[in-house]
């Protein structure tokens, strides 16, 4: 399995940086050293944050808190759909809040780390080939309930590595028989608007392919509608060219996404919040499932750089009708 080292160092040769004209006028940081005195009058190095323009929607800045919790609806949405989100707030000086609404214990990378299923290979670079034995890897066979656990982890770790502090991370397992109930998405929404009123609330899209991901959306949808909380909604990466061919066809209800491209240093952040995902050790409870399960999206956010979202996203019975 790859080290850390060289999954870092891989990831950095190929990130190329580039940040897109704004007008904003809010301003984020980049390390460099600078010198300054101390009380005692000696001169010492401190490490502060260069100014960078950014390039969200000022609409998604105006949190009197300066605070964006973020709804994932499973361990990995944080980084591949928040990820360079986050990491753009945090540079802002945004206290980061985050919530796992399921463990995504339901994951078919279940059987890629039993070997009840050959791994096909289809990253571009860091994906395991072949078919697992856990009995000569040493470990015993995955549950549910395993799997859950050690995609929690690999949350917990991502989330820190985002910038997100001890406390603010929120754990919920809502899923019901594979579904994302849009009662409870709604009632634990409710939930963290009232403990963080005057935080922007960030959901997935109810455009989205994936079903726990459009009742995510459905439920900050309708909170927002209730409170009239700030909200804003990620698309997730399989999701972007079918909103794109729905705008195509000049379908009323698609609103366009707007694309986030942040510095390189920024995305430093979101680089090191990959690397618990694609971390192998049965030894230690660490099975990778994160890229298991999607690697050529980890890899595609790594090569590109960026998100995209939504500043209102539409009800659901606008969708059923055309949504894959």
């Amino acid at each position: 399995m790859l080290s850390r080292r060289r999954f870092v160092s891989a990831f950095s040769g190929l990130f190329v940086a580039g940040v897109l004209g704004s007008n904003d006028k809010s301003f984020a940081a980049s390390k460099s050293a600078v010198a300054t005195k101390s009380k005692t009058g000696k001169t010492k190095t401190v490490n502060v944050e260069e100014k960078l323009p950014s390039t969200l929607n000022p609409s998604v800045l105006t949190s009197p808190s300066k605070q964006a919790v973020f709804y994932s609806p499973h361990p990995d949405d944080e980084v591949l759909s928040f990820g360079p989100i986050a990491s753009e707030l945090y540079a802002l000086g945004h206290e980061l809040i985050f919530v796992l609404l399921t463990a995504g214990s339901t994951t078919v990378a279940i059987k890629l780390i039993n070997g009840e299923l050959s791994s096909p290979g289809n990253g571009t670079r860091f994906a395991f080939k072949g078919m697992r034995d856990p009995n000569n890897s040493g470990y015993a066979p995955l549950t549910q309930a395993d799997v859950g656990k050690a995609r929690t982890v690999e949350f917990k770790s991502a989330a820190a590595e985002l910038g997100v502090k001890k406390g603010n991370s929120y754990i919920f397992d809502l899923l019901v028989e594979n579904e994302l109930p849009i009662t409870a998405a709604t009632a634990v929404i409710e939930q963290m608007v009232a403990k963080y009123p005057d935080a922007t609330h960030w959901s997935m899209s109810t455009l989205d392919t994936h079903p726990h991901h459009r009742s995510a959306g459905q439920a900050l949808r309708i909170v927002s509608a209730k409170t009239g909380v700030r909200a804003a909604y990620a698309v997730s990466r399989p999701t972007l060219d079918q909103i794109k061919k729905q705008i195509e066809a000049k379908n009323p209800d698609v609103p366009l996404p707007t694309p986030l491209k942040p510095d390189s240093t920024r995305m430093l952040r979101v680089r090191n919040s990959m690397l618990p995902y694609n971390a192998w050790n049965p030894a230690a409870n660490s099975f990778a499932i994160g890229y298991a399960s999607v690697p050529n999206q980890f890899e595609e956010l790594d090569l590109l750089g960026n998100s995209q979202y939504l500043l209102s996203t539409p009800p659901l019975e606008k969708v059923v009708n055309w949504i894959v």
